[in-house]
């Protein structure tokens, strides 16, 4: 499986960045003039429309490489949304998306925006437990994995991807943790998770995953959206302009099926 390259510090895209949804529908008008008109689920696509400005030739390279063994429009890889939290359910850990382990979990707590969406995750065994869940996400991939966190005593949370992890004192304040950087070198999936000491109990808020180095504003998620298996070339050209000595600049317009 082949993933769209990531650029700079681990970035999918720049800014602007265009992004379009088209629905389909099929319609049959019968000789009374009525009509009835049915979804075509699968027929659904996103546009993308990418620009990027100053890439060295090593990531003028990576693209050219990846529109080369795509046959330029003809092949298709995974693109992940440079927009999306790709978290599934990211205030609801009873769904099956979430591994909760023997952690107890209770919703509706406070949280950092003033509404009750946040969540108490306990702890009640002599061990540290965690909540995870695993994304669809290239473990070269630099990711950003962050938390609102809140507990009523001083203690400890951990976040993790695959074997990176990072621990983070939590105490009667609302603080944004993450954790970033690479995961299981050639893996086509990444598990991130949220640990909780033994005895601990920890409120959080908005879990969020991002194919990025740094977190940005929290998006809340229901479903599991945000990568595209069956993304491809628009067009049969990849222009590519030199704009200073080892430096380019192009813009692609990508299609996922949806």
């Amino acid at each position: 499986m082949s993933f769209y390259p990531q650029i700079g510090q681990g970035t999918i895209s720049q800014f602007p960045l265009r992004r379009t949804r088209n629905w389909r529908a099929i319609t049959n008008q019968l000789e009374s003039g009525e009509r009835f008109i049915v979804p075509d689920e699968a027929g659904g696509q996103i546009e993308w429309y990418l620009r990027y400005t100053d890439l060295s030739d090593t990531e003028t390279a990576s693209l050219s490489n990846l529109f080369t063994a795509s046959f330029g429009g003809y092949g298709t890889f995974t693109f992940i949304d440079p927009l999306a939290n790709l978290l599934a359910w990211s205030e609801d850990f009873s769904r099956p998306d979430w591994q909760l382990s023997l952690l107890a979990q209770s919703p509706g707590a406070s949280d950092p925006l003033g509404t009750q969406r946040a969540s108490s995750l306990a702890n009640g065994t002599t061990g540290a437990l965690q909540v995870s869940q695993s994304v669809g996400i290239s473990g070269d991939y630099v990711a950003c994995l962050s938390v609102w966190v809140y507990a009523n005593g001083a203690g400890t949370v951990t976040l993790q991807r695959d074997n990176s992890q990072i621990t983070a004192p939590v105490g009667p304040q609302w603080t944004r943790i993450y954790l970033t950087g690479t995961g299981a070198a050639g893996a086509l999936s990444s598990t991130f998770s949220i640990g909780v000491p033994a005895g601990e109990t920890v409120i959080v808020f908005g879990p969020q995953v991002e194919a990025q180095p740094f977190p940005s504003i929290y998006r809340q998620s229901g479903a599991a959206l945000g990568i595209y298996e069956q993304t491809y070339f628009a067009s049969d050209d990849l222009p590519v302009s030199s704009t200073a000595p080892g430096l380019s600049s192009c813009s692609i317009k990508l299609i996922s099926r949806v």
